[in-house]
């Protein structure tokens, strides 16, 4: 419980701190989070144990979950009127948060292994947002050309891909270099948590939808968790592993759904707001997990 305390006092930090020093840019610390050490961080997270049947399983059931989920929460989206928010409130709650939140409570919660799962799942999710859910985004019309180079240029996915080709040829990294990937690790995942502070800290709530933000928090809390939970208990998960899972389903959204409502023109104040809203539920949420 004191860990899970100390995850949010980083982001009430970043949060404070951008209220104080407006000059803080939070796109500096994403750049140098995203490019610099969150291959520290994904190295050093898939490297702590050896690969096994759940782990490798983990991120399968986790997009097999959200490819499901998202055929219930787009008919529960049918009540809204408006195309846009149909598509924020379909879409948003199937991308959490498993980066800046589900990495570091996962770490805390299950140690070594959740890292590890975390990590992976956050692989997953980063896949998911940057080629069908970019596409859905922008309703079909995106170039999927430019969003493969988005992807191809994502760093964390080639050390991904680098550290799972390790773990399964049997590569052990001693414990001096564990260390110094740990250092690396440890201070992306302080940094992902103050970026997550700064960005709420940032967000002006203009517009409310109190219908969206409804049915926004019926699938992430409700249809995504439950359709997720089923799927998991099919793929025969362990325990640590369905809860690690979980916890990332669970996640509230991510400030990426802000930076794709902007650049798709959804929306991008309402979507803000359901990230903060979210964030308030999640609090509470945890503590089933726990």
């Amino acid at each position: 419980m004191i860990t899970v305390i100390g995850i949010y006092f980083f982001i009430v930090i970043g949060f404070v701190a951008k209220k104080i020093f407006n000059e803080i840019e939070g796109k500096t610390l994403v750049l140098l989070s995203t490019y610099f050490l969150q291959p520290f961080l994904t190295l050093w997270g898939i490297m702590l144990v050896p690969l096994n049947f759940d782990l490798i399983i983990s991120p399968v059931a986790y997009l097999t979950a959200v490819f499901a989920s998202l055929i219930f929460t787009f008919a529960l989206s049918v009540t809204l009127k408006d195309k846009k928010e149909k598509i924020i409130a379909s879409l948003t709650p199937l991308i959490g948060n498993t980066g800046n939140l589900g990495i570091p409570l996962s770490y805390a919660l299950f140690g070594n292994t959740g890292a590890s799962i975390a990590t992976i799942i956050n692989l997953a999710n980063i896949f998911f947002i940057y080629s069908f859910g970019i596409f859905f985004f922008a309703s079909g019309k995106y170039d999927f050309k430019n969003a493969f180079f988005k992807i191809v240029k994502i760093p964390v996915l080639w050390v991904g891909i680098l550290a799972l080709a390790f773990n399964i040829n049997g590569v052990v990294f001693n414990s001096e270099i564990m260390k110094i990937l740990q250092m690396g690790a440890f201070a992306s995942i302080v940094i992902q948590l103050l970026i997550f502070g700064i960005y709420i800290a940032e967000i002006k709530l203009k517009e409310t939808s109190l219908k969206l933000a409804g049915v926004t928090i019926l699938n992430k809390f409700i249809v995504f968790p439950f359709i997720g939970f089923l799927i998991l208990k099919f793929f025969g998960l362990k325990p640590l592993y369905l809860k690690a899972v979980m916890l990332e389903i669970l996640t509230p959204l991510a400030v990426t759904n802000v930076n794709l409502a902007a650049l798709f023109d959804l929306y991008p104040r309402k979507v803000a707001m359901l990230v903060i809203v979210t964030s308030i539920v999640f609090l509470p949420v945890i503590f089933l997990i726990i």
